[in-house]
């Protein structure tokens, strides 16, 4: 008699190991105790009483009437993943957050608005200094006539109202 676990038992029957479980719990699987208290299955008797008891559950659930199904056409068994699938997408999903919070507690990262503020600062900063070329040049060349000054002035407009456009 060779005592196998209930992972085990899973393997070689071709199921999930929660089937193996319902199968004890439902009594279509005999279990027993080892000298360890480890819960084991008799690997020679398994397989003919899962398949006689299961057997049995299966014409059982054939003979019961069966109520018709609603069919959801929304969601068809391709979109849907495999646990195993779905599972590690949802722990990698889950470390990511973990790390994003890790740097940002750590200051590794900056905020949005953050980002957003100095920017705006930064062009702010650079369109008056450019909007101011015209007068800085009529200060340091006096000679400059007005014509020259406005010409100027229409060049840095224009290259500031092409760079706002792009």
């Amino acid at each position: 008699m060779a005592l196998i676990t209930r992972k085990e038992a899973a393997e070689k029957m071709g199921v999930t190991i929660q089937a193996v479980y319902m199968a004890i719990k439902q009594g279509r699987l005999t279990a027993m105790e080892d000298n360890q208290g480890n819960i084991v299955i008799n690997s020679d008797t398994m397989v003919a009483e899962w398949n006689k008891k299961s057997a049995f559950r299966q014409m059982k659930t054939k003979t019961q009437p069966s109520t018709p199904k609603r069919k959801r056409s929304s969601i068809t068994t391709d979109s849907i993943p495999e646990y195993e699938e779905s599972r590690a997408r949802t722990e990698h999903l889950k470390a990511e957050l973990l790390e994003l919070e890790r740097k940002q507690k750590e200051d590794s990262l900056v905020s949005l608005k953050e980002v957003q503020q100095k920017w705006t600062e930064v062009i702010t900063t650079a369109r008056t200094k450019l909007l101011g070329i015209s007068s800085k040049a009529k200060q340091r060349l006096p000679d400059l006539d007005t014509n020259a000054v406005s010409c100027i002035d229409d060049i840095v407009r224009e290259a500031l109202e092409e760079l706002s456009a792009a």
